[in-house]
């Protein structure tokens, strides 16, 4: 029996989400600075901003809790954001919970949605609410708390006192603060039955909230999630921008995570994000350079699903940063220099158009968000990317060269690909089923 996914509210399904770590975002590394830039933000076409955790973190210099991800990048930072001692308290690293509803309100104003970051799994090891409630936490026969892989405590599902703190965390969000839903962190490792009456909590508030699944459990679609991350699509990407692997792999794991989702699930799709500029051996703008990163975003707007954004992706930013520095602990890493916009670098520049020109293409045309995305065959399976999406008898074709070297290909399609070129960067059609490309070329064409 297939099962039918809960889909997505229009504002989330024909739109796509700008991520936001407010301490590598600007160097003032505040909510206010978000807000002050969210004009500009609407201006490129964003319509849904996600702010990572900005909940008060706790702030223990004992490094027995602190992760090995923490520990291993040297910033000495003791917060970590997804370390947090208190759900309903704002981090004075980022300003008040004044400056959250301020932030809020200006979206609203503007048009636009805001989630927020929920990181249920586990909590700071002097977590406010353990000191009343210790046994929220997980613990073992003598009476000691359970960390989780993290070294933290990690939350006890069983105890109805913790679940009834949690869904009225949730609550307090959406109803007090006007906040449209939230990204859950690790989701799959939280009971999907507590996401179940979570999601009913809030919708008796706001009807159409949303919670995306930081996972990929495909039956959460079903009865929980409105969309579930893309971890191997990007992963996928890497592999094959970066280390030159064959495009048919990133095909063949798109082929195997349509088997696994229910119909009408929405899967997000990035290429950076907190985790990945953390991890990863550098930036994306530096390993495959600017037209590297314009296929990528481009080829995450044409695909199904729906396209994320990180912050500073849309500046063509190549800055070092890392999730555990912040402006107090730097390390060495910096921050997104904002004023890129002023300063208008041709990289820069032609980014800002990109983006603005990709999220118009998926407000006005419904192929982007409705489309069926099928994979189209050529003469060059390990270099060349190539996709149709249709929609009521319309089509738009993405052609893309994955490689550094330039390439002809041919697609060995009956059908001949005719029609308006709607987005071309170092790409050419010759005839109806022959395209030249420079290294990272594309072409969008639809009919």
């Amino acid at each position: 029996m297939i099962h039918k996914a809960l889909g997505a509210p229009e504002w989330l399904a024909k739109g796509s989400v700008y991520q936001i770590n407010p301490r590598t975002f600007s160097p003032e590394g505040t909510l206010n600075a978000v807000t002050k830039e969210l004009p500009y933000l609407r201006d490129m076409g964003f319509g849904t901003i996600y702010l990572c955790p900005i909940f008060r973190a706790d702030n223990s210099e004992n490094r027995d809790n602190w992760s090995d991800r923490q520990k291993k990048y040297g910033t000495q930072n003791p917060k970590n954001p997804y370390r947090m001692n208190d759900y309903f308290s704002i981090d004075e690293e980022y300003g008040t919970m004044e400056d959250l509803a301020r932030c809020v309100r200006e979206c609203h104003r503007l048009g636009m949605r805001l989630i927020l970051d929920l990181v249920y799994f586990h909590i700071g090891p002097h977590g406010d609410i353990l000191k009343t409630h210790p046994e929220f936490a997980r613990q073992d026969a003598e009476g000691n708390t359970i960390n989780g892989p993290w070294h933290f405590p990690a939350f006890d599902f069983n105890s109805q006192g913790l679940r009834e703190y949690l869904w009225c965390n949730m609550v307090y969000y959406i109803s007090v603060l006007d906040v449209d839903g939230f990204r859950c962190d690790v989701a799959d490792m939280v009971p999907l039955d507590f996401w179940v009456e979570g999601r009913r909590r809030i919708l008796a508030v706001k009807p159409d909230a949303i919670l995306i699944n930081e996972g990929t459990n495909g039956n959460s679609l079903v009865t929980a999630f409105n969309a579930v991350y893309g971890f191997s699509w990007h992963s996928k990407l890497y592999d094959v921008l970066v280390e030159g692997r064959s495009v048919s792999e990133l095909r063949d794991d798109w082929q195997e995570v349509q088997k696994k989702y229910p119909v009408g699930g929405y899967i997000l799709r990035d290429m950076e994000n907190h985790d990945t500029t953390t991890d990863w051996p550098d930036r994306i703008e530096n390993l495959v350079g600017h037209d590297g990163m314009d296929l990528i975003q481009t080829l995450n707007y044409t695909m199904d699903g729906i396209p994320m954004v990180y912050c500073g992706n849309e500046l063509a930013d190549q800055a070092r940063i890392n999730m555990f520095a912040n402006r107090f602990y730097s390390g060495r890493y910096s921050m997104t220099d904002r004023s890129q916009k002023a300063k208008a670098t041709p990289a820069a520049q032609s980014r800002q158009a990109l983006m603005r020109q990709l999220n118009q293409l998926r407000k006005e045309d419904p192929r982007y968000s409705c489309g069926k995305t099928v994979w189209l065959e050529t003469d060059k399976p390990d270099d060349v990317i190539a996709v149709c999406r249709g929609h009521e008898g319309k089509h738009i074709w993405f052609v893309g060269n994955a490689r550094k070297e330039p390439t002809v290909v041919t697609l060995n399609e009956a059908v001949p690909l005719t029609g308006e070129r709607t987005i071309a960067r170092g790409g050419e059609q010759v005839d109806s089923h022959t395209f030249k490309l420079e290294p990272y070329g594309f072409v969008i064409i639809r009919d």
